[in-house]
């Protein structure tokens, strides 16, 4: 059975806009996974405080961009809130 369209182009471009932020949010947390692994690998007698200060730098930069889209998503679904909130009200006028 396909999915009616919506009523309003806006809206299914905010569905498409929050998916790619999860997409984006999986992608990020896999890295983070990775380095979390690698980081696990490092930790060693013997280690490399360069290695170590690299991966730690990384893993910083991860989190800062998981931090960002986590933002980015409250961002969207505001909106989205908004336009159906909007949508909603000028159908009940008509």
């Amino acid at each position: 059975m396909e999915k009616p369209r919506d009523e309003s182009p806006d809206i299914s471009e905010f569905e498409r806009l929050i998916d790619q932020n999860w997409n984006e949010r999986k992608r990020l947390i896999d890295r983070e996974w990775e380095l979390r692994s690698e980081l696990q690998s490092m930790i060693r007698p013997g280690m490399s405080a360069e290695e170590f200060e690299d991966v730690r730098g990384r893993e910083r930069e991860s989190r800062a961009e998981l931090s960002r889209n986590l933002d980015q998503y409250d961002v969207l679904v505001e909106k989205w809130a908004e336009e159906v909130s909007r949508i909603e009200s000028s159908s009940a006028m008509s």
